[in-house]
């Protein structure tokens, strides 16, 4: 809660850790004797910055040291970040952050590189109305509550438990006032998967008598509007449901009188407009209104952010997704729906089903695909296409682990009229549950995601990225990967998938004479196919970056980041690997023998294991192996301990392997940063093929 109070429980809590780190070095000896862990960043505290400031704010860190900053580095524009120059080991880092005033408002990512390497994804939430920082005595009721105005955002800790943080406000009658709370949707792309706090809000009068509450709203964060009928001062207080604590999940409480939107109808927009919407929450206009910050529109399939401006100021930011599609309403008159189209629809009442007849023809593929939680939605959606007898013929709940949205691919087995039916998965309904359904002809296509988001290079040295992509629309040609804004020094060693392979190695290379810097980078995938009339068409996206989830029980997960960082950084506990052969030809039936040794920094002593996959606890996460290429254990070395630098890896051949075009792999030595992070240090590529006879 307090500044205090925070760094006692985070002591209390280091004091915790360590015991559990003493605990596992003695029953894995080495694995936590990593002695340079890139930053793992808990929050940010303030978590919050007002635009058109400069503000301080302090970067918190899990068991790791971002000082001796090199960049801050947020997505989008307008923000910039200055690191105050600290030095030693500390799991803090004070920068000074200025956002623009023309800067969007909403979450915000950013990264740090420093001298121990690059950060995990970092969040900040950029709004209009000044920030009040909580005050660092107790304020749990109406006589200690801690006086805010109406018009602000608080950014405050749940950091002990059966914590309440009470504030007081004063109304005029019949005003009303919306309050929000923005935490729990930090929690998603935070790299330590631990302590989350599930906020509530309740609103009280002077005599402690509960007015409105709310618990779950947006996902699990709350939001109320309440219209004071009475002048006077009132309360709202925020806890945790359980009375639970989270010493690096901070929370930022709204409170305005200001317009703020909780949902927003269409969800999909021409990107040549108009820009109007209908949407609903506290002090909003009843008749649509004209979008604020979407005029300089991107491409299609893109989502942006947006605004409404009333008399009473700017509102919150929400977003809206932007299709060159035709976009149609939701209609009880449809016969037939012609696509491709983008469809606006609402699921108004609980019960409620829409359904779109569809004429297909056998062999005529489709794709229907639901936004709505991605849009900040109430809807849960489920997705269903009938046949003519109303059987279901394909159904989907949720397209990934990642949203709550709705996809499915069906190919009709024979002529007929067809039905896509959308519902919420429990039958709610509201004007919140709103959602955008765009239906296409499934053409070739892929999806392609990278696994991982960070890379600390240092000078001399490689990083590994491993992509894995999916293939869909009968699509089986070659993929090639290109990078965007890599740093200067940085190279990326060439890759292209053959149709046979969907795993493959991205791995960069730096200057033995770079110097330290940092950039925000992109991957794009590009591959050509011919049309059914025979002509050639190109697939040009971006590869989705996944970040690293360290959960609960020593598992290790991923989930969607908008940004990846690429760094040159000084620190490191390998500082070389040597591979032989760097050119292998793989010959079915045979095994291979790669010889590995590393050199160790001078104060790295800790165990190191060796592998050409990306893997935890046997789950793999990346195999750029051709297809009929294994590891063997027996006979290989690839634990190697305190003192130990040679090793050895074995590939099997399968003998029906088939011939393959040259791809890169690479041996990664990986260091132990905890039971479940490991830092892993690339060689330069060895090229792997199978010729054919």
């Amino acid at each position: 809660m307090v500044a205090t109070q925070h760094q006692r429980i985070s002591f209390q809590s280091l004091i915790k850790l360590c015991s559990v780190v003493g605990l596992l070095a003695f029953l894995f000896p080495g694995i936590v004797l990593s002695q340079t862990s890139f930053p793992q960043i808990t929050h940010v505290y303030p978590a919050v910055i007002e635009r058109g400031k400069t503000s301080e704010i302090t970067l918190y860190c899990e068991t790791s040291n971002p000082s001796n900053p090199i960049a801050v580095l947020f997505a989008g524009s307008g923000i910039k970040a200055e690191g105050i120059p600290e030095t030693g080991k500390t799991t803090e880092l004070k920068i000074k952050v200025t956002v623009d005033k023309t800067a969007m408002p909403g979450m915000r990512e950013f990264r740090l590189a420093c001298a121990s390497g690059a950060s995990t994804v970092g969040q900040i939430l950029i709004a209009d109305l000044p920030v009040v920082i909580e005050k660092t005595t107790p304020h749990a009721d109406f006589a200690t509550a801690q006086p805010i105005a109406i018009g602000s955002i608080v950014s405050g800790l749940i950091s002990a438990k059966e914590q309440v943080d009470a504030y007081k406000f004063t109304v005029k009658a019949g005003q009303t006032v919306s309050f929000g709370v923005v935490s729990h949707r930090f929690f998603y792309k935070r790299h330590s998967q631990f302590l989350a706090i599930d906020p509530m809000i309740s609103i009280h009068d002077s005599t402690g008598r509960e007015l409105a509450a709310n618990d779950d709203f947006h996902f699990a964060d709350p939001s109320v509007s309440y219209k004071f009928t009475s002048p006077g001062e009132y309360m709202v207080v925020v806890r945790d449901v359980d009375y639970a604590a989270s010493v690096n999940m901070p929370y930022n409480l709204v409170v305005t009188s200001g317009p703020y939107v909780t949902w927003c109808y269409p969800l999909a927009l021409s990107p040549k407009g108009p820009f109007q919407v209908k949407v609903g929450g506290g002090n909003v206009p009843e008749n649509p209104v004209t979008l604020e910050g979407i005029s300089n529109a991107k491409d299609s399939g893109s989502t942006l952010n947006a605004l409404i401006k009333t008399e009473a100021g700017l509102s919150n930011s929400f977003p809206v997704y932007l299709s060159s599609l035709k976009i149609i309403e939701e209609s009880t008159t449809n016969t037939d729906t012609s696509f491709p189209c983008t469809i606006n629809g609402r699921i108004l009442k609980p019960g409620e089903a829409d359904i779109f007849p569809i004429k297909l023809k056998k062999g005529e593929s489709i794709i229907a695909e639901i936004r709505a939680r991605r849009l900040g939605s109430e809807l849960d959606s489920f997705l269903s296409i009938t046949d003519d007898k109303g059987k279901i013929v394909a159904s989907n709940d949720d397209q990934s682990n990642a949203t709550k949205d709705s996809y499915l691919a069906y190919t009709a087995t024979a002529d007929g009229n067809f039905k896509i039916v959308v519902r919420d998965l429990l039958n709610r309904g509201g004007p919140g549950f709103n959602y955008l359904l765009n239906i296409t002809h499934e053409e070739p296509d892929f999806i392609a995601n990278c696994d991982d988001d960070k890379a600390g290079i240092s000078p001399g040295m490689a990083a590994a990225w491993y992509v894995r992509v999916k293939r869909t629309g009968g699509f089986t040609g070659p993929i090639t990967f290109h990078p965007e804004n890599l740093p200067s020094g940085i190279t990326m060693v060439p890759l292209t998938l053959p149709e046979t392979q969907n795993d493959g190695l991205l791995l960069f290379q730096c200057a033995k004479d770079a110097k330290p810097s940092a950039s925000l980078v992109n991957i794009i995938a590009k591959a050509k196919y011919k049309d059914k009339d025979g002509k050639e068409k190109e697939i040009i996206k971006r590869v989705n970056p996944l970040t690293e989830l360290k959960m609960p029980g020593g598992g290790r997960s991923t989930w969607p980041v908008e940004t990846q960082i690429i760094a040159i950084t000084p620190e490191k506990d390998i500082l070389e690997i040597k591979v032989s052969p760097e050119k292998i030809v793989l010959e079915p039936g045979k095994t291979i023998a790669i010889d590995v040794e590393i050199v160790r920094a001078e104060n790295y002593k800790g165990r190191v294991s060796l592998d050409v996959r990306h893997q935890h606890l046997g789950q793999i996460f990346g195999n750029p192996l051709p297809p009929g290429v294994t590891i063997l254990d027996t006979g290989a070395k690839t634990a190697l301990s305190e003192k130990e630098t040679k090793g050895k890896i074995l590939l099997k051949v399968a003998p029906d392997a088939k011939p393959f075009a040259e791809v890169p792999i690479c041996v990664l030595a990986n260091v132990s940063l905890n039971f479940t992070v490991k830092r892993g240090y690339a060689s330069s590529p060895i090229m792997v093929n199978i010729p054919a006879n």
